[in-house]
């Protein structure tokens, strides 16, 4: 029972901790909104430099098997060797999360737009 405890009062104070951050970051962005847009920004360039490139190797492996010489390390090369010659495919995984972030924030405004008018 004392297990379930601790386990429930991890639970609660990472909830908390968590709310508030983003009480933090609402206040943030009442008084700073570009600076909210450059963290979302910086969040979503690493999630493309880190993260997507470890996502499409696993994602390749398991749809159309590993071959060989095949290795997430090699993908890395590819992209940042791909984004040093300018190749549009690796800028388009390396911007690809914040240009998504981007494209649903102009949706959203255009669907609230549209929404004035009805």
């Amino acid at each position: 029972m004392a297990i379930l405890q601790r386990r429930a009062a991890l639970r609660d104070s990472f909830t908390i901790v968590f709310m508030s951050f983003l009480t933090a970051l609402r206040q943030l962005a009442k008084s700073r909104p570009w600076a909210v847009e450059l963290i979302v920004a910086a969040v979503g360039l690493l999630m493309g430099v880190a993260l997507m490139p470890v996502l499409i190797f696993h994602a390749g492996a398991a749809t159309l098997g590993r071959y060989e010489g095949a290795s997430v390390g090699q993908i890395y090369s590819t992209l940042f060797t791909g984004l040093a010659q300018g190749s549009s495919a690796a800028w388009v995984v390396f911007l690809g999360p914040y240009g998504l972030y981007v494209l649903s924030k102009v949706l959203r405004s255009w669907w609230r737009a549209s929404a004035k008018f009805n």
